[in-house]
């Protein structure tokens, strides 16, 4: 055999060592790997949290570069309440050498989560802030910048947060500005500077004169000046751009009303409410009720039954017709109108999902908007 065989079959058997080595020894190893991963993600989603976290930690000790499987760790924890120990975690991915960018993003956004769940405000907008400086439009980052302002009360900076999260593609509300704007005054008249908040009250107003909200702060600060009429306008407004929650200030209107000698005006009112707003049962259950103070319980009545949908979930509904009928003397009409709130409460009762709310006409043991199954 000569030399250039005899080398080539040495080089061949070292070709198929290696080929044996990597197939029988390395192979298995990539695949354990990759199937402990598959565990844990099955654990994650089946909502079995603490075995996740008992593969995961698995996975990190094996492999310590493995910078993705300590995030999971670390969110983990949070999860199941120890955001002390998602920290450390966090941390340690954080100040590695030679993290790469995303790996790094990902970690500021881990820790800002971390601190939210322990109220650590402060720090959390740190690291909120870490993002925004690699990467100045990322919706994340802005809205958790945003989120965190207002968990704080600092309004000026929760309406900075809002700006750039919409100029940045985001979506909110946009009565928020006025809101926040509205809350800082409210800070202002509580230490004293009412002055100073009523100009804050306006500039919510020019920020969006939609917003219920500064009208009624400025009502209650005229009314509690003895401006009357003023705090009527406010309440007024607060009133048509709020149907559902102006009813809470009716009486107060009529108080002031009263006050001013102007008895007239409240009919007026809520006849002017009542046509803007024909739908809305709270002004006709506040009509209703201003007729039967006067004595006029047939008006009152009239009011009530020319109602197209009566809200037998409505107390104030029920109640207010229940009592005129009684001052009236119609017992039968009395106990028509107890029997149909019994029997629609019954209804309301027994055949809604209490899942997701869908009403049945007939007893269903299977919600079929949700699924949701009762168990007798």
């Amino acid at each position: 055999m000569d030399l250039i065989t005899l080398l080539f079959i040495v080089l061949f058997l070292a070709i198929v060592g290696l080929l044996v080595r990597y197939f029988f020894f390395s192979q298995p190893k990539k695949i354990g790997a990759r199937g402990a991963e598959i565990k844990a993600l099955n654990h994650i989603l089946a909502g079995e949290k603490k075995e996740a976290l008992q593969q995961l930690l698995e996975i990190a000790r094996n492999d310590t570069s493995n910078h993705g499987a300590f995030l999971q760790v670390g969110d983990l924890y949070r999860q199941l309440g120890n955001p002390e120990q998602a920290i450390a975690v966090h941390e340690d991915v954080l100040n590695r050498q030679g993290i790469n960018q995303d790996f790094l993003l990902m970690a500021h956004e881990r820790l800002a989560k971390d601190h939210e769940a322990l109220n650590q405000f402060p720090q959390a907008v740190q690291h909120a802030e870490a993002i925004l400086k690699v990467k100045k439009k990322d919706l994340w980052a802005l809205r958790a910048f945003h989120r965190y302002a207002v968990k704080q009360c600092k309004w000026a900076d929760a309406i900075k947060a809002f700006q750039k999260e919409i100029a940045a593609g985001g979506k909110a509300d946009p009565l928020l500005p006025a809101i926040y704007k509205t809350e800082e005054a409210l800070q202002l008249k509580n230490a004293g500077k009412t002055s100073d908040a009523v100009t804050l009250l306006k500039q919510a107003i020019k920020l969006n004169s939609k917003c219920a909200a500064p009208y009624y702060q400025l009502g209650k600060i005229r009314q509690e000046e003895g401006n009357f009429k003023h705090a009527i306008d406010f309440f007024t407004s607060f009133v048509e751009l709020d149907p559902t929650a102006g009813s809470i200030i009716f009486a107060e209107i009529e108080k002031m009303y009263f006050e001013l000698g102007q008895f007239e005006q409240v009919e007026q009112f809520y006849h002017r409410l009542h046509q803007k707003q024909p739908d809305n049962l709270e002004v006709v259950i506040g009509l209703a009720n201003y007729f039967e103070r006067k004595g006029e319980y047939r008006d009152a009545l009239a009011l009530l039954e020319d109602i197209k949908e009566p809200d037998y979930s409505n107390l104030s509904f029920i109640l207010g017709q229940l009592n005129i009928l009684e001052k009236l003397g119609h017992k039968d009409m009395l106990k028509a109108t107890i029997g149909g709130f019994i029997s629609s409460d019954r209804q309301k009762r027994i055949l809604t999902c209490p899942e997701c709310g869908n009403l049945s006409d007939e007893p269903r043991y299977i919600c079929d908007k949700c699924g949701w199954v009762k168990h007798v």
